[in-house]
């Protein structure tokens, strides 16, 4: 009788754990790009910082500088990076599973008031944290083809695409894979020109399909941004600040009210057999 009544009691406490998403591990760093393979389809880049947060201070993310660095080489996002860069360039770069390896963005850096603006990337713009120059936000939604999806992601048949311009929404549109949109509205010679080339969603936004693990959706995009009128990059590099990090610990509240209800379910359940 107790050992049914153990293995109940432990079927609901699996039944109760909520299912996590095993997120892959995404690297962010800054720095010059000092190779670029067309062969290959890989690109190298020195870092000189890491994008970290400190949620204890004000502003909690930043570019921390790196004492000793080595060059870092990784798979390109998409071809279109052997067009778009060069080797010199400042740019920030992240990566998915640790250091390189595959990068899954590309920004191009210029300095201006002591910040440092992206104006143009290869990838996913998500996963950058440098802001568009002049001031232009894009935010996507992908639609999924929930007919050929894998574990945790499915293809993307389309994107929901928006531009804001100083934060307001100025234009939005559906783009599938290989489409286009312009937006020039502002009567400050600026303009931002967004491709997008394919994409990922997640399969839990299909219907009745549940959270499962698996990796994050990543996108590919090509974005330019034509500066405004009277833009002045800086000719030395915008300082680095140095950030330093703690490891924020994962809460087990959100955790422990499921596990409890979950153990108190039981308990009524074998009660009432």
């Amino acid at each position: 009788m107790y050992k049914k009544i153990l293995l109940a009691m432990a079927l609901c406490l699996l039944c109760s754990v909520p299912a996590a998403s095993a997120v892959l591990l995404e690297v962010t760093e800054k720095g010059t790009i000092t190779a670029l393979d067309v062969e290959n389809g890989t690109m190298t880049i020195l870092p000189d910082a890491r994008y970290e947060c400190n949620y204890s201070v004000t502003p909690p993310c930043g570019w921390a500088a790196m004492n000793e660095s080595a060059e870092v080489n990784g798979t390109v996002p998409d071809p279109a990076v052997f067009s778009v860069f060069e080797v010199g360039d400042a740019v920030e770069v992240t990566s998915v599973g640790g250091e390189g390896g595959r990068w899954i963005a590309v920004g191009k850096l210029t300095p201006s008031e002591g910040t440092w603006y992206a104006t143009d990337i290869v990838g996913d713009p998500a996963t950058l944290p440098a802001p568009l120059l002049g001031n232009y936000t894009l935010t996507y939604e992908a639609v999924p083809d929930c007919a050929n999806c894998t574990g945790s992601v499915c293809p993307a048949v389309e994107m929901n695409v928006t531009v804001l311009s100083e934060g307001m929404k100025v234009f939005e549109d559906v783009l599938k894979p290989g489409e286009n949109l312009t937006y020039n509205g502002r009567n400050d010679n600026s303009s931002v020109s967004i491709t997008f080339i394919r994409g990922e969603a997640l399969s839990s936004a299909c219907p009745g399909q549940p959270v499962v693990a698996g990796p994050q959706p990543i996108s590919v995009f090509l974005v330019h941004v034509n500066p405004p009128i009277g833009f002045e990059p800086e000719e030395t590099a915008v300082p680095t600040t140095t950030v330093t990090t703690t490891t924020v610990p994962t809460s087990s509240g959100g955790l422990l009210v499921p596990l409890a209800a979950g153990l108190l379910g039981c308990a009524a359940a074998i009660r009432r057999r």
